[in-house]
């Protein structure tokens, strides 16, 4: 077994942490659409906004204000996933180059007790 390999206890607390992550995630969106729903019924007044001429119809104002929001998130949310796969792609390379390493140093270490012996 190989130094940077999970023992079993390891693995195990790095599921509990996984799933200890997705409950905190799901509580948080929870909340955060509690705090939506509530924000949306006591701002129901309508909104005009001009912008250079350019009239937009009465909206709420409370979608003024949570479009915006959600719309940052999901952008937030492309971008990080991007960084995401890159990184990814990136640590598999590195692992490959570590397996090849492993595998020389190996054939280095049976080389050398092959000579060691032939002595």
């Amino acid at each position: 077994m190989a130094d940077y390999e999970l023992s079993l206890v390891g693995r195990f607390l790095a599921s509990l942490l996984v799933w200890l992550k997705r409950l905190v995630v799901l509580t948080l969106f929870a909340v955060l659409l509690v705090l939506f729903v509530s924000f949306t019924l006591s701002n129901t007044g309508q909104i005009t906004l001009e912008l250079v001429g350019w009239t937009m119809p009465p909206v709420q104002s409370s979608t003024l204000v949570l479009v915006p929001f959600i719309l940052g998130g999901v952008i937030g949310l492309l971008v990080s996933f991007t960084l995401v796969i890159r990184l990814r792609m990136v640590n598999s390379s590195l692992k490959r180059k570590l397996a090849r390493r492993d595998a020389e140093i190996q054939k280095l270490r049976s080389s050398t007790l092959k000579g060691l012996t032939n002595a």
